[in-house]
């Protein structure tokens, strides 16, 4: 995984959180190239998923095994979205959520249930806002078309965690919701399909989750 936007006090960071293990390899020379996530030289990774991402540069590829844990028993959430969580600082001085909103991710992506030896294809599916005026909003949900998907923002998170971490306040986008709910074992395939240099630097997450319970 290209990770080259990371300095490396933000990589010992990953490392003493345990996040980098899986993702670019702890030593003391530093990061290690790395594609494939959860692969099993490495263990396979649980949802949610955070995982650093670049945005600036087309071509930038993960492919990652994860387990689905079952829900929990009381949730009001509607279930996972496959998405971005881009850090910002609250009130936002730098107007990164702007820029954000005017350079949209395009990726292609694709999710197998893994199950019996077998890869079987998971439908993602994009809810869209099809009200038209002044109606009230009513969404409906649409499969994508060649496997591409288009980022969206949902909402803004502000936990109060340190700047620059996973957890930190983040503009949450999302890309659409996977068909497949169940607990299990799923392998995800993206690819960043656009150069957006308008976003070189910004720290970005893609993130496999569940919404927040409403």
């Amino acid at each position: 995984m290209v990770l080259s936007f990371f300095n490396r006090s933000w990589t010992r960071w990953l490392c003493a959180a345990g996040l980098a293990l899986s993702l670019v390899g702890c030593s003391a020379g530093g990061p290690k190239a790395a594609t494939t996530l959860g692969d099993p030289d490495h263990g396979v990774l649980v949802a949610p998923l955070k995982i650093p991402m670049p945005l600036d540069k087309a071509g930038h590829k993960i492919d990652v095994t994860f387990d689905v844990p079952p829900p929990p028993k009381v949730s009001h959430s509607t279930g996972y979205f496959l998405g971005l969580r881009m850090l910002f600082a609250p009130a936002d001085p730098d107007g990164k959520i702007a820029t954000i909103d005017a350079h949209p991710v395009e990726v292609r992506v694709t999710l197998h249930r893994l199950q019996d030896g077998q890869e079987i294809p998971v439908k993602f599916w994009n809810r869209v806002d099809v009200a038209k005026g002044y109606e009230p909003s009513r969404f409906e949900s649409f499969s994508l078309k060649d496997d591409i998907a288009v980022s969206s923002g949902a909402f803004t998170e502000y936990s109060g965690a340190p700047p620059g971490t996973p957890d930190a306040s983040t503009y949450v986008l999302e890309f659409g919701g996977p068909g497949e709910q169940g607990p299990g074992r799923y392998r995800l395939r993206l690819e960043t399909l656009k150069d957006i240099p308008q976003l070189s630097g910004f720290k970005a997450f893609l993130a496999y989750e569940r919404s927040p319970d409403r």
